[in-house]
């Protein structure tokens, strides 16, 4: 009888070991969300960390469809409902309505717990609060202009990951995605606010919606995060890859430069190496594919660069008040390609 019972007894300990590993886990997930703010607020912008209620709807050991609704999806309902559904298609816009919202949220720990985790890892090594109220305040202070939009910060559906602009004032971080991370996380939210606060002068300039627009729009991103990070020119476009780009700048403002002041229906090359299409073939060849729909970014911040040293050190914020062909043309930039032998 002895003989039974004492493998029995090690096999409940074992068993109770393992769940009561399994439950340390899981509090250790809904503590680590627990001190995030629901939201962060500088002015007319915020940060909603919505990932908090999407982890919180799990404690308890059971699923609460009514914190899905209520902070999930309400606060967030133009980006669900009018950005994610139309980027992702009719066909996939049910999962971002409350129906579909509940569907794949009720299985969110359970088939991603490893990769939440390893995301939530993040929040040990940084105050995601202050980190956020740091940048939201020092893009308005740096920049002068007093910004307006959200984010939305969460775990997306699978497959359906984005991170980055959804539309003219709300901006997506999915969490699942590469740009979650301690080392990727600050050029990120230092790029993509900057965006934000660009926004209504590309709204109000004549050229905001041409190739001069994006080009200036993902130049200044880039400037930007490159003055506010004191990173250096490697850190800001590309590390070796960058090299590339300066052999060939000249091919590349040529190859371009036709269609700067052309929109996306009738300049559709420029809009195709900038990101921005999908519609026409590449028109510059043996570009580095991981940067082939970015060189704008490079362009605009080279044209960017050129009106600095004509003007001064802080002259690059002249951008935000003058007309962008005016900024442009000002620069010296296109002059200076023509020189180059």
């Amino acid at each position: 009888m002895r003989k039974v019972i004492l493998p029995l007894i090690l096999i409940l300990m074992v068993q109770s070991c393992q769940n009561g590993s399994k439950e340390t886990k899981e509090k250790a997930i809904f503590e680590s969300v627990s001190a995030v703010s629901d939201s962060v607020v500088v002015g007319d912008m915020v940060i909603h960390n919505t990932f908090k209620h999407q982890i919180l709807a799990h404690k308890d050991s059971g699923f609460d469809s009514l914190t899905i609704l209520n902070k999930v999806y309400l606060p967030n309902k133009n980006t669900f409902d009018n950005c994610l559904g139309m980027i992702f298609g009719d066909e996939n816009a049910i999962k971002f309505r409350p129906k579909g919202l509940y569907e794949w949220n009720r299985k969110l720990i359970r088939d991603n717990k490893a990769m939440i985790e390893s995301k939530l890892a993040v929040l040990d090594s940084v105050d995601v609060n202050q980190l956020f109220r740091n940048h939201l305040t020092a893009v308005q202070e740096i920049t002068g202009q007093k910004g307006k939009g959200k984010w939305m910060i969460y775990f997306g559906p699978k497959d359906f990951q984005i991170s980055g602009g959804c539309d003219k004032s709300t901006m997506v971080l999915d969490m699942f995605g590469d740009a979650w991370s301690t080392t990727a996380i600050n050029g990120l939210f230092a790029h993509e606010i900057e965006h934000l606060v660009f926004e209504p002068t590309l709204q109000d300039d004549q050229h905001g919606h041409t190739g001069l627009g994006i080009t200036l729009d993902e130049g200044l991103a880039v400037y930007y995060t490159y003055k506010y990070l004191h990173q250096d020119v490697s850190e800001a476009l590309y590390g070796e890859q960058n090299k590339v780009l300066f052999e060939r700048e000249k091919e590349i403002f040529n190859a371009l430069e036709p269609y700067l002041l052309k929109t996306e229906e009738e300049g559709c090359p420029i809009y195709r190496h900038c990101g921005r299409s999908g519609e026409c073939e590449p028109i510059l060849q043996n570009i580095p594919e991981n940067i082939e729909d970015e060189l704008c970014y490079f362009l605009g911040f080279r044209i960017i660069e050129s009106y600095v040293k004509q003007h001064g050190e802080g002259s690059w914020k002249d951008i935000y008040r003058i007309p962008l062909i005016e900024f442009y043309e000002n620069s010296g930039y296109k002059e200076y390609i023509q020189a180059i032998e």
